[in-house]
């Protein structure tokens, strides 16, 4: 298998030990701790879709930061071409699925695992995956990539993953993803629909030009119901979280 404990994590000179940094509290947590554990670290690694929420790249500065500091590299990297998930989405005239994840693939996965090639050696891919979610722990199928989930060996859930962040006087992050990703909830979309109504807008647009309308939509309402029903004060906030953060590299 092609995941090892913390516990029986050894130095190998030849390898590179790499947090696959997601933007969001497990990751930034998992980066404090492989600092203030001394555990080894090489790099960081963040995939940059091109359609975060502006506060994910508002983030981004304090992880940097707190890498530089620590003398570490952080890598962003994004697909050759430099296309957005949002333009890519546009110019094929679908939205992201939530059944074969193809946006996770092509702009998360192979870009970062094009970085891991081109260090060309063994990769320890730390993932940010917590106590919590242990479900979402998973071997990985690459032959040179080992994943290696702290949080879930020293048994730390979000609660003190939040905890580790504030302790090290850097501010919490809000959960990572793309703006108009379909496994946000009514929450998230209405933060969205709230704070950047022009996100908000272009995630409509790119909704409704999709060819498999209304068979695919970003919400089981569509983004217009949506938003009657945010108006209209019908919408429980409470509905569907599924996650799509760190397991996207595993």
């Amino acid at each position: 298998m092609n995941i090892v404990a913390i516990q029986e994590l050894r130095k190998h000179e030849e390898a590179n030990y790499v947090l696959s940094y997601g933007g969001g509290v497990n990751s930034t947590a998992l980066m404090i701790l492989l600092v203030q554990r001394k555990l080894p670290l090489n790099y960081i690694v963040f995939a940059d879709t091109g359609s975060e929420r502006p506060e994910t790249y508002t983030y981004l500065r304090h992880a940097r930061k707190y890498a530089e500091k620590n003398d570490i590299p952080f890598n962003i990297v994004k697909v050759r071409n430099g296309e957005t998930l949002y333009d890519r989405c546009r110019r094929r005239k679908v939205i992201p699925s939530k059944t074969w994840r193809w946006c996770t693939r092509d702009l998360k996965i192979r870009p970062i695992y094009a970085f891991y090639r081109s260090l060309n050696s063994r990769i320890y891919q730390y993932v940010g995956i917590d106590y919590d979610e242990v479900h979402r722990m998973k071997d990985n199928k690459t032959d040179y990539v080992t994943n290696v989930y702290p949080l879930i060996d020293y048994k730390l859930g979000r609660k003190q993953c939040i905890e580790i962040i504030r302790d090290a006087g850097l501010p919490v992050p809000i959960k990572s993803g793309c703006y108009f990703c379909p496994f946000r909830n009514n929450e998230d979309w209405s933060n969205l629909y709230q704070k950047h109504p022009d996100l908000f807008r272009k995630a409509i647009i790119l909704e409704e030009s999709n060819k498999y309308m209304p068979k695919q939509r970003l919400h089981p309402l569509t983004l217009r119901g949506l938003t009657k029903a945010m108006r209209y004060k019908r919408l429980p906030l409470a509905n569907q979280d599924s996650p799509c953060g760190s397991e996207c590299m595993v």
